[in-house]
């Protein structure tokens, strides 16, 4: 099963479907929803029964051929779900099938999901945004005198890398002179297998990616471990983890993953803030409204934009894909436009993430200033004045 990350995003917001319709499926995993098999057998059946009532619907308007394709897409989702779902540390599950053009990707999700099937020429992505704004790789490190395991997360699932720990030395009663002489080699020793661990996150961490570094370390090694990291490593820090010096992954892992919600907030925020910078300088780089994002997401010029879950009427050309906040011909061929599934705000996202820019999600409706949405562009679009 696929890992969620921003290349099968992007390719999935390429797909258009030439013959019958794709098929987008979420399903919630979150324990608290369906924490047993039962439940989850229960939750599957519902889903289920919704995608045939649906599909049987949506076979009224298409050929015979691509009516039989879309129930034995169906019908694979359903047996899928039923009987092959390994539900193991995921928190949501997303399939984008099409037959007719053998397309078939499954996709375990970090963040639950709202359950939802919809069906287009397109697939829907905006379930999507939670979980991959979380796609970062995470190096975990548990690092002492005499420790050094690291593990590498991403998704919220660790697996260990290396483990450089050595057998502890002690600090033996010695007496007198050869007790101080002894203290003086074991902390030699202590120094280098920290730059030891320290050389072996660097490895893990290069220069220019993204990864990221939570370290677990007692609070008075912490500034000589610091030390020991190359520049690049330590600004790839997220903080330190406040663990015991025996911690394993599990008892880390929560640490690594509230750091991580604070950096993206931080990093929403700042985008957010370099938004209504530009909004109130009238750059031309900032638009505010559902008209501008689409124009600008289908021509190429969003850069960023944040999006906060609210959504308004949308159509979309089902030749090409492209927006529109309003009704008629597409402006690229002419061909009569189509109510988009899911609006505006799955248009901007597709649309974004089609031509290289990048989608945040902002929860609970942050975007006073609009009706849901604020794009950073490329280039202005009219005179700064």
């Amino acid at each position: 099963m696929a890992r969620l990350d921003e290349g099968i995003v992007r390719s999935l917001a390429a797909f258009r479907a030439e013959r019958g319709l794709a098929v987008s499926c979420f399903l919630d995993l979150d324990p608290s929803v369906v924490p047993t098999p039962h439940e989850l057998r229960a939750h599957v059946g519902s889903l289920v029964g919704e995608a045939r009532r649906v599909a049987e619907e949506a076979s009224g308007t298409l050929a015979h051929g691509d009516s039989q394709q879309l129930q034995r897409d169906v019908e694979r989702i359903g047996s899928f779900l039923e009987n092959e779902l390994d539900r193991a540390g995921a928190h949501g599950i997303a399939l984008f099938v099409s037959g007719a053009e053998d397309m078939w990707e499954e996709i375990l999700l970090p963040r639950p999901v709202s359950d939802a099937l919809h069906l287009g020429r397109s697939f829907v992505l905006a379930p999507l945004l939670e979980s991959l704004e979380r796609d970062r790789e995470i190096v975990l490190a548990a690092v002492g005198r005499d420790r050094g395991t690291i593990w590498r997360s991403r998704g919220g699932q660790a697996t260990v890398v290396e483990d450089r720990s050595r057998d502890g030395q002690g600090q033996h009663d010695q007496g007198g002179w050869s007790q101080s002489r002894y203290q003086r080699s074991v902390d030699r020793e202590a120094l280098g297998h920290m730059k030891d661990v320290a050389e072996a996150i660097g490895e893990l961490v290069p220069q220019g990616s993204d990864t990221l570094l939570v370290v677990a370390c007692a609070q008075e090694q912490r500034t000589t471990f610091e030390e020991l990291l190359e520049p690049h490593v330590r600004d790839a820090m997220l903080g330190w983890a406040d663990v015991e010096a025996h911690a394993d992954v599990d008892a880390i892992q929560p640490h690594g993953e509230r750091l991580l919600d604070e950096r993206l907030a931080r990093e929403r925020e700042q985008l957010l803030e370099s938004w209504r910078e530009e909004r109130g300088q009238r750059s031309g780089r900032a638009a505010a409204s559902w008209e501008e994002a689409l124009a600008a997401a289908w021509d190429g010029r969003v850069d960023s934009v944040l999006v906060d879950g609210r959504s308004r009427e949308a159509w979309e050309c089902p030749a090409c894909g492209r927006g529109s906040p309003e009704a008629g011909t597409c402006v690229v061929d002419e061909t009569r436009l189509e109510p988009a599934r899911g609006g505006a705000l799955e248009l901007v996202v597709r649309g974004t993430l089609l031509h290289g820019g990048s989608v945040r999600f902002l929860p609970d409706e942050q975007l006073d200033e609009t009706h849901g949405v604020a794009a950073l562009l490329r280039y202005a679009t009219v005179p700064a004045r």
